[in-house]
């Protein structure tokens, strides 16, 4: 079955345009209109991820909010389409639980491997291979080979880019890392990315941790960086969590 994506647009002619993309790349699509409409879409059918139009004046940061707070929805992978120059609606909008935002004008590639990817670790609940590359520390368990993630007991749902940060953290372990290492390992290398931007993905992941996590956590070194390390390993004066 292909994997259907909610295009939540009020203009039809992007919907033509935006749908006739992804339906060559192999997904399925459907119109929402409104939030109510992607409700009433995803009561009906298997919806894998929405993506937002967002327009200046329109920027669905409330909208995109109540996807990520509902229930029904808020296992979707939730990309947003954003205009150029609306990099203070962009922070808003990971703020909210957006997971990726686009500039627009995009390259529909992007678009397309983010999908590829997010749904790939959505969508990982088959056991992996006795084999499989794992990382794991304190109550933190990841599984590379099929994107699942355990914490605390429990499987949890990351977007792309926490993913990855996550990733490079469990791979360096109390190691303090700065944002351009960070940055290294979780965009892709054309990105323009920005400090605030890291710190916005850095501090969702810290969010969760805090949530499901008995023992690890993500650490602010002042001026450095950041580091996952024990909760009670916070050195005087050096280490602060949850900044």
């Amino acid at each position: 079955m292909k994997p259907l994506v909610a295009i939540f647009t009020q203009d039809p002619q992007f919907y033509l345009m935006l749908g006739h993309i992804l339906e060559v790349d192999g997904f399925s699509v459907s119109l929402a209109a409104s939030l109510q409409e992607t409700f009433e879409l995803v009561a009906q059918k298997p919806v894998a991820a929405v993506v937002l139009d967002c327009r200046p004046g329109h920027l669905l940061i409330e909208e995109a909010a109540r996807l990520r707070q509902d229930p029904r929805t808020s296992a979707l992978a939730c990309i947003a389409l954003v205009p150029p120059g609306a990099d203070q609606h962009h922070i808003a909008l990971l703020k909210s639980g957006i997971d990726e935002c686009l500039a627009t004008p995009f390259a529909p590639a992007r678009l397309i491997d983010y999908l590829h990817s997010r749904l790939a670790i959505i969508g990982s609940a088959i056991p992996g291979p006795v084999n499989a590359k794992s990382l794991a520390y304190g109550d933190i368990e990841m599984n590379v080979d099929t994107y699942r993630v355990r914490c605390g007991g429990r499987q949890v749902s990351l977007g792309t880019i926490e993913f990855k940060v996550l990733r490079h953290m469990l791979e360096h372990p109390e190691k303090v890392i700065g944002r351009d290492e960070l940055i290294a390992a979780g965009w892709p290398s054309k990105d323009n990315v920005s400090a605030r931007t890291v710190d916005v993905h850095v501090s969702q992941l810290r969010k969760l941790l805090n949530r499901h996590s008995a023992n690890a956590c993500i650490f602010t070194v002042r001026l450095a960086g950041y580091a996952l390390r024990q909760r009670e390993v916070e050195p005087p004066g050096q280490m602060a969590s949850g900044r």
